[in-house]
């Protein structure tokens, strides 16, 4: 007898049937969880491939990323690499002729030059996903990236909607985790990132479980910040007031992001650096030093943790 599509049950029975099921671990901090279908976005050359191979040796080796939590025992991770090649590979994750040493539970995947690959949505390329899922015994996938996996299907609401519904499938299929990186349209650098400046957006970010940006700092050029944009599985935690600053450095060997803090993030952004909202703050500081830092940023315009680092620069600045 042929399954029926939906099942109907009491809301008290869905509660007490989801006190069976194991509650999902952290991936990725509360950015990423377990059985997620995760986007990862950002614009190019910011660094999205980095911190998915970082996530993703993480997760292989069990071994937290310094300032995140992983909450998972090392396990198989599939990344399927469209970025790069062998030797470009090669190249970032080796130094002076010495390559770092990966963990044995990930594996990289790419097309086969031999074979023409067929764009996202074909069945095919679906099922050999399925068959590397099955003989590997991996429940992790990062794909890396949407515009080389799907060529221009993209491009339209539509079409990725079918795509997000085919993910979707997959990871209902097999209780995965899976993480897609995209990238934004080109976008004013000077503004917050949000949920519009994924490509595709109205379809991608609706069917997705959880949204990290990956954002450019002005301080250096080796500044990167995450910006957490749609969360299920936990609180919001690291929104516009309280994004995860990070610079690019090599760790242990491996290039990637390295914990730097917390900030807003309007202090990342070049036009956010309004010389005005300082001076006014400060102003309102000398005139009135009993004034609280609440009511100082009310009359400002501004949230009380910028008024709390405004000042406490200005006190760095009087120590110095």
């Amino acid at each position: 007898m042929k399954s029926p599509i939906f099942t109907v049950r009491t809301a008290n029975r869905c509660l007490e049937d989801a006190k069976q099921i194991p509650t999902p671990m952290m991936l990725f901090d509360e950015l990423w969880f377990e059985q997620e279908l995760c986007i990862l976005f950002a614009d190019t050359n910011v660094g999205k491939s980095l911190l998915a191979v970082q996530v993703a040796q993480s997760i292989a080796s069990g071994t937290a990323i310094p300032g995140f939590q992983l909450g998972v025992p090392g396990q198989g991770v599939l990344y399927y690499d469209f970025e790069f090649n062998d030797k470009q590979f090669e190249q970032r994750y080796s130094h002076s002729g010495i390559s770092y040493t990966f963990s044995p539970n990930l594996y990289r995947i790419g097309y086969n030059p031999d074979c023409q690959a067929q764009r996202v949505g074909n069945q095919d390329v679906f099922a050999e996903i399925r068959s590397h899922i099955e003989s590997y015994r991996s429940r992790v996938l990062i794909i890396d990236n949407l515009s080389y996996f799907a060529g221009n299907s993209l491009e339209t609401a539509q079409e990725a909607i079918d795509f997000m519904r085919e993910m979707k499938v997959l990871k209902e299929e097999f209780r995965l985790s899976i993480m897609l990186l995209a990238h934004t349209p080109k976008r004013n650098k000077s503004l917050s990132i949000s949920e519009a400046d994924l490509a595709g957006s109205a379809g991608l970010s609706r069917l997705a479980d959880s949204l990290i940006a990956i954002g450019k700092g002005c301080e250096s050029t080796d500044q990167r910040y995450i910006k957490q944009i749609k969360v299920r599985s936990a609180m919001l935690n690291y929104g516009a007031e309280n994004v995860v600053k990070c610079r690019l450095a090599p760790r242990n060997g491996l290039l990637g992001f390295v914990f730097d803090g917390y900030c807003e993030e309007s202090d990342l952004l070049r036009a956010a650096d309004h010389p005005g909202i300082s001076d006014r703050v400060l102003a309102l500081h000398f005139q009135n030093p009993d004034l609280s830092q609440a009511e100082i940023a009310r009359q400002a315009g501004v949230n009380k943790m910028r008024v709390s680092r405004i000042l406490a620069r200005k006190d760095s600045k009087d120590k110095a």
